[in-house]
């Protein structure tokens, strides 16, 4: 490699990288922001709960520190008055999460919520341990605190840290005002940035988690729905597939049954469909489905259902409809399909179809619905084809 290659290597990833880091940011911080809703939901109900333990917890603090010794000296009356505030705020988010959390949309109130109530838990912690200095050198408020902060919020890794990191900074600086050796604070300190890292580890891995699993549910929601796009919807004509009309069949059988209407079973067969692949081809077979199901569609109710029944077969359920109107609803559609001309590519196509039509009979079942029907269907193909037949009894 010559010299003026390797600089304009090296000219190339100095300019490229930082655009590719900050493609690479911006990725995250789309994906993080597409989590949020889902977050400031979760995140109500855990300050719900949160709140419902915090609020007689500190009520509980209050009462043990009013009969302690101690409430006469600066120490018990610091701690009596950060008890009480806290108690009067968890007593309020208390309140107000139990009215927003199902909320069906995102409001401004639980944007603020999220983030005040891990903020005022966060310098709680660090209060009472600047506190605890006068009488004890632990530091244990403030590790419970980062640790409720980073296992029970779900904030975003940037702002976690952020926050983390500012508690520390004002940890680092009051416990000095309460802490007289310095052996003391150096080691109080260094314990705390440990505590502080250790909430924000805690506090990625919870958000990471919730994130990946936020994100499978989705992903697998929506392979759910293509599977059941793919069982409901035949992929070439688009109709409801078989197994969707069957579902569809239970529940009018069902309505039938308790209100006493009728409904019409439509079979619809092309006539000589063989001799259209025969002559110009599958695929000119496969368009002329397509193009007949669109008529078909385009003429029915809404409240009609039309299915690919397999092959050049399709069905048509007409609900609170009597065979004469059934009978009708076919003859137009016979007529439809006799007079249209099919487009494939510059080739025109002319077909005809026979029509079975049939009652929904309650007495013969989900699975055997479409039996008479079909033997209307055979009648009109053994008579001539391109006619709409009723079974027998249908009167």
């Amino acid at each position: 490699m010559s010299a003026m290659e390797a600089g304009f290597g090296k000219t190339w990833v100095n300019k490229a990288f930082p655009g590719v880091l900050k493609d690479r940011i911006r990725a995250v911080y789309k994906n993080y922001n597409s989590v949020l809703d889902d977050c400031t939901y979760m995140n109500m109900n855990r300050i719900f709960y949160l709140s419902a333990v915090g609020a007689p917890m500190r009520l509980l603090d209050i009462v043990l520190l009013a009969n302690a010794l101690g409430i006469a000296e600066p120490w018990g009356k610091a701690l009596m008055i950060c008890h009480s505030v806290l108690f009067l705020f968890y007593t309020a988010v208390l309140i107000i999460t139990a009215r927003v959390r199902k909320s069906p949309k995102i409001n401004l109130t639980m944007r603020i919520l999220e983030y005040a109530v891990p903020v005022v838990v966060l310098i709680s912690g660090v209060i009472v341990t600047a506190i605890d200095q006068i009488t004890t050198t632990s530091i244990l408020p403030f590790l419970i605190v980062c640790v409720v902060f980073g296992a029970i919020f779900l904030i975003r890794p940037l702002v976690s840290t952020i926050t983390l990191l500012g508690s520390y900074f004002i940890y680092y600086h009051l416990i000095a005002l309460t802490v007289a050796d310095y052996r003391i604070l150096l080691s109080n300190r260094i314990n705390g940035a440990t505590v502080a890292a250790l909430g924000i580890l805690i506090s990625v891995m919870n958000w990471h988690y919730n994130y990946v699993n936020i994100t499978q549910k989705r992903r697998i929601g929506r392979q759910q729905k293509q599977l059941e796009e793919m069982a409901y919807h035949d992929p070439l004509t688009n109709l409801y597939t078989r197994h969707f009309f069957n579902e569809t069949i239970k529940n009018e059988l069902f309505a039938i049954e308790r209100y006493g209407h009728e409904s019409v079973i439509i079979l619809l067969d092309i006539d000589d469909f063989k001799d259209i692949n025969d002559k110009y081809g599958h695929m000119a077979g496969d368009e002329v489905l397509v193009q007949l199901a669109k008529l078909v569609t385009d003429n029915v109710r809404k409240s009609d259902i039309v299915c690919r029944f397999g092959g050049d077969e399709f069905v048509i359920l007409a609900p609170n409809n009597s065979i004469q109107a059934g009978v009708g609803l076919a003859e137009k559609l016979r007529g439809l399909i006799n007079k249209n001309v099919f487009t494939v590519e510059q080739t025109t196509v002319r077909t005809t179809a026979s029509f079975g039509v049939s009652l929904l009979d309650v007495d013969q079942g989900h699975g055997n619905y479409f039996s008479k029907a079909d033997q209307a269907l055979h009648t009109a193909k053994n008579s001539g084809k391109n006619r709409v037949d009723k079974i027998a009894n249908c009167v």
